[in-house]
């Protein structure tokens, strides 16, 4: 054996058994979007993406969402379901892109999508809406017709949603009246578990299904107190959403191994004033999620 192959040879068994992907348990999450519907170069609209055994789940779709899965590394062709915590217009802004340019570029089979009542509908529209694309497309580059199209979903009540080789995500209800319905997402692999909150307030139901779970990825807002005292309407919009008092109280409740931000809704107050006021209830590792943040989920919590 030359010298080249043997070193070939031990660096595919070291990246087998000993990297973190290798760990049965091991999931890797990357917040693609951290934003809200305020336009921001910083930060795209909500969008996460979770790799398990060599999946691709994504939840949420907001704008921007095929720029960071570039980023990321991740080919648009291996993404193959994806799952709506609600039907606000920044956090599905993105999925015609998703859904479109990952059939260009030779997604193996049909976009699966999944989410609250109104997801058959989205789907069914966006496919009539991009009738002309669809055309133009298999008529004069060949495309394959039959990966097209979105197999849709709505789910009926909170439960598991997907059940595969040892995967699981269920939904469940959180509070984001006068949305209804609006999901959370708990992913399970093993030992390994992710909750992703979606948009919401305080809420206990999302505490009962966090139990034990290892990442938390949970919303916040804020606004200065001058500013929201001046202003009804940011009131109204903070009122169905997660404070991080109120954060504090829940992280405290439900004792994840860490818990990151996301769905950074801010106004006139900074970020280290929401991660000092947040730790005032709860010390436990915290971090202000950001744009194409990773972080594994095993054995470990790992920040990238």
């Amino acid at each position: 054996m030359t010298a080249i192959k043997y070193s070939l040879l031990l660096f595919t068994i070291l990246t087998t058994f000993f990297t973190p992907s290798a760990y049965a348990d091991y999931m890797e999450v990357t917040l693609l979007g951290t934003g809200t519907p305020k336009p921001s170069i910083e930060r795209f609209g909500p969008a996460t993406v979770v790799e398990v055994k060599g999946r691709y789940f994504i939840f949420d779709s907001g704008r921007g969402i095929t720029m960071r899965l570039a980023q990321a590394g991740i080919h648009l062709s291996r993404i193959e379901h994806v799952f709506l915590t609600h039907l606000h217009s920044d956090h599905i802004s993105g999925l015609s892109d998703l859904w479109l340019t990952s059939w260009i570029w030779q997604r193996p089979k049909k976009l699966e999508l999944t989410g609250p009542t109104g997801v058959k509908a989205l789907a069914k529209h966006l496919c009539l809406a991009h009738q002309a694309d669809f055309t133009y497309r298999t008529k004069n580059t060949q495309l394959d017709p039959e990966t097209y199209d979105i197999i849709s979903r709505d789910i009926q009540s909170e439960g598991i949603v997907y059940d595969q080789d040892g995967i699981t995500i269920t939904a469940f209800l959180v509070n984001h009246h006068p949305v209804e319905p609006a999901y959370g997402y708990r992913i399970d692999n093993g030992e390994a578990s992710v909750i992703i909150s979606g948009d919401t307030t305080y809420s206990d139901n999302l505490i009962k299904h966090a139990e034990g779970v290892d990442l938390l990825i949970h919303e916040v807002a804020a606004a200065g107190t001058t500013l929201l005292a001046q202003n009804p309407r940011l009131q109204k919009v903070l009122s169905y959403h997660t404070t991080p008092e109120q954060a504090g109280r829940l992280f405290k409740h439900v004792q994840p191994k860490a818990a990151v931000f996301n769905h950074v809704l801010l106004f006139g107050v900074d970020e280290a004033a929401i991660l000092e006021t947040t730790r005032s209830a709860f010390n436990g590792e915290l971090r202000m999620g950001y744009d194409l943040m990773r972080i594994g989920v095993g054995n470990n919590i790992t920040f990238y």
